[in-house]
Formats: structure tokens, sequence, C-alpha cells
């Protein structure tokens, strides 16, 4: 099967066949009603699709291991919010700062747009490592060596990754503007939208957990 059929129709041909996908969906409709919990479960089931696409292995079971999938749902949120929720406050602080400068003061253009050209890099940079130590923590459970530089340097500068990971930023990136158009369809809009964004993050996690194994194994 060429890569990009395997990219296509990961989630959904694995043993399991929808059951996983249906769940993340589900997971993200709920979230738009009661936000943050109801995905907390999808930032562990996460890390056991990367860790299984790295592997070589098809989609594995949602609800296998509850106990299991709490505790990495616990540990990826760290991880996430070291790599992605730094950024992410620091953008809002901005945002805020250029929000309440009074209407006449003399803006500072040129700190405003030094600091948001760091803030996007150090963002970018956390989605390009996230990966890594996901796949780092999963396999070996341990959140120091998770954000260890000996284990996120090696596969990090490697081309084969570098390649990887492009390819599964820009389906996420394409999931991500299809479903929030879907979103504004009236009614049925977030059942669209979430189920692109399921379907759109699971294919992701595909391709950053065969990038990682092609940058180990060479």
């Amino acid at each position: 099967m060429r890569p990009s059929t395997a990219a296509v129709t990961y989630p959904v041909a694995g043993d399991a066949r929808e059951r996983p996908l249906l769940a993340v969906w589900l997971l993200f409709a709920l979230a738009v009603v009661v936000p943050v919990l109801p995905a907390l479960p999808v930032v562990g089931y996460l890390v056991r699709v990367l860790t299984a696409s790295e592997r070589g292995d098809s989609m594995p079971p949602f609800l296998a291991d509850g106990r299991t999938l709490l505790r990495r749902s616990l540990g990826g949120t760290a991880v996430c919010l070291v790599f992605l929720g730094v950024p992410f406050a620091a953008l809002l602080v901005t945002l805020y700062g250029v929000v309440t400068l009074d209407p006449g003061a003399n803006a500072p253009v040129g700190r405003i747009l030094a600091g948001s050209t760091a803030v996007l890099f150090v963002g970018v940079l956390g989605t390009y490592l996230a990966p890594v130590s996901l796949i780092t923590y999963g396999r070996e459970e341990s959140l120091r060596r998770a954000f260890s530089p000996s284990a996120l340097r090696p596969v990090a500068g490697h081309a084969a990754y570098f390649f990887g990971w492009t390819l599964g930023f820009t389906a996420l990136v394409v999931a991500v503007g299809v479903g929030g158009a879907l979103f504004t369809v009236s009614r049925a809009g977030p059942l669209f939208g979430t189920f692109v964004l399921a379907y759109g993050l699971l294919v992701a996690a595909y391709l950053w957990g065969r990038a990682v194994e092609r940058a180990r194994r060479r």
C-alpha cells in the first residue's frame, strides 16, 4: 500500500475498524458543549496512536486498559502544555498588550512585531518537537525522558522526520481549516467539523509516527 493511501485509510483500517475514530469524534463533539474535559482522554489515545504508528502497528483500541489511558492522558497533557501551552500563553499576553493600548498612544510596533515573531517561532518549534516527545513518553512512560535532549535531538534533526512532520502538519492544518469552515454550517456544523478534526488528527498522528520510525531507523 502506498504511504499516502496508508495515511488516509489508517483511521479506519485497523482491527478496531472505525470505532476509535468514532470515539475521538464523539469526545471532540462533546468538548464543544463541555469545554476541555472530554478532550482529555483524546490526548492519552493520541499517545497510543503515535506509539503504535511508530511501531508500524494498526490503530489501537480506544478503551483498552482504562488506567493506562488515564495515566497517559495526564502525562501527554503535561507534554503538550510544555511544548504548546507556553507559546500559546505568550501569544495571549502579546494580544492582550496590543488590545489594551490606548488609541492615541504610540504603539511600540517594532517590539510587537519582534515579540509576535518570537512567539510564532517558539510555537512552531513546540509543534515540531511534541510528537517526538509524546512517542518517547508512550514508549518509556517517563516524563523526564520525554523532555530529554538526548531523546529529542537525534530524531528532530533528521531530514526524514522533518519531511514526515511537514506532511502531518499540512494534513492537520487542512483538517483544521475545513473543520472550522464546517462549523459555520447551520445546526449540524459542529458535528461535521469535529469529525474532520478527529480524522485529520489521526492521519497526522500516523504520519508523525512513521516519520519518527524512519528517523530512528536511519
